[in-house]
């Protein structure tokens, strides 16, 4: 039955027109094109962070920038506003001074055409002295009042076309400064812009490229079981059709030299629990069988098992199982001629062996 199924996948390969040579060709450029692409990715993620540094400290200059600039807005504003007030006072005066001209050019012609009293006449036509008083003191209140009119509008007048035209300059030196804060907000946030852009072209490239990956890493782990299957249908193929009988040994393994049976790799441990009769029971089924099987994996401690990949309770912290490259052919009943079993289902765990 092994030999069977390994001649099946030999066969599919085949029949696809691919050797397993060729496989792992394929498998090696796309393990390399992966190790290229997650490098890629990387190198785009130090990138967009970068990017969203530049861009973090654009923003807090633009908040900066436009604070100032509604703030120079709010004042430029304020003053022309003022102005306009300044505006419609000076005009209004204008017409005033307008007015009050025009009054006293209509009393000179009606002056002359009909003259008021002179003093003279005041003290003639007086009735009395209490009557010249107060004839004399109306003659100076019209002067004078007259006179206080025309000063009051013409000093008014001056006043506000000064305080217009100090207006004006300043609201020109708004104007220049709100116009130069304008100009930098806008440059700090077309700035920014261009950061944001080229952050998007890295962002869509990294997506791109994670797609890539995500794809080649399927097609990597098809790839690799493929010959997973095929390296196992090989050694397969290579076993005798009927194993010898084995036995259940119950002794300590020994270490010996030759080129088949069991080897434990260097810095391996098989002293622990029952890793010392796992470890005979694999030498004698590998010398039955013409194998050179290397124990790379006894017993662990739950820290170095995390490490390697495994957890911190698995069979390898209590010393009851063995990594065994070299056993992923044997079918499962040979195993058990030996009292040994694979527990575990999936090429990638067809070398670990425990006890029956």
């Amino acid at each position: 039955m092994v030999v069977a199924s390994a001649l099946a996948v030999v066969a599919i390969v085949t029949s696809a027109g691919v050797s397993r040579g060729d496989l792992a060709s394929r498998y090696r450029a796309n393990k390399q094109r992966a190790n290229q692409l997650r490098s890629q990715v990387q190198a785009d993620d130090t990138k967009i962070k970068g990017f969203e540094g530049t861009i973090s400290s654009l923003q807090a200059r633009l908040t900066i920038v436009q604070r100032s600039l509604d703030v120079q807005e709010q004042q430029l504003q304020q003053v022309t506003v003022d102005l306009a007030g300044a505006q419609r006072r000076l005009v209004q005066l204008q017409r005033l001074l307008a007015t009050d001209r025009r009054t006293l050019a209509s009393q000179l012609v009606a002056d002359y055409e009909s003259p008021r009293p002179n003093l003279v006449d005041v003290i003639v036509e007086a009735r009395g002295f209490d009557d010249l008083v107060n004839k004399v003191n109306n003659l100076k209140a019209i002067a004078t009042s007259n006179s206080r009119t025309m000063k009051a509008v013409i000093t008014t007048r001056a006043a506000v076309a000064a305080e217009a035209r100090r207006l004006a300059r300043i609201k020109i030196r708004r104007q220049q400064t709100t116009a130069a804060v304008r100009i930098e907000r806008d440059n700090v946030a077309q700035l920014k812009l261009s950061i944001v852009n080229r952050e998007l072209r890295y962002a869509r490239d990294r997506t791109r490229k994670r797609a890539q990956l995500t794809s080649l890493r399927k097609t990597l782990q098809h790839q690799a079981d493929v010959l997973d299957r095929l390296a196992a249908a090989a050694r397969a193929a290579s076993l005798p059709v009927a194993p010898p009988s084995g036995g259940c040994v119950n002794t300590p393994f020994v270490p010996h030299g030759g080129s088949t049976g069991f080897f434990p790799a260097p810095g391996t441990n098989y002293s622990v629990n029952q890793e010392p009769i796992i470890a005979a029971r694999l030498d004698a089924m590998g010398r039955a069988l013409g194998l050179h099987l290397i124990g790379i994996s006894g017993y662990r401690s739950p820290a170095h098992s995390v490490e390697v990949g495994g957890f911190a309770d698995d069979p390898h912290t209590r010393g009851e199982a063995s990594d065994t490259p070299g056993v992923e052919g044997v079918p499962e009943a040979t195993l058990e001629q030996y009292c040994l079993t694979r527990p575990f289902g999936g090429a990638r765990e067809a070398d670990h062996i425990q006890e029956l």
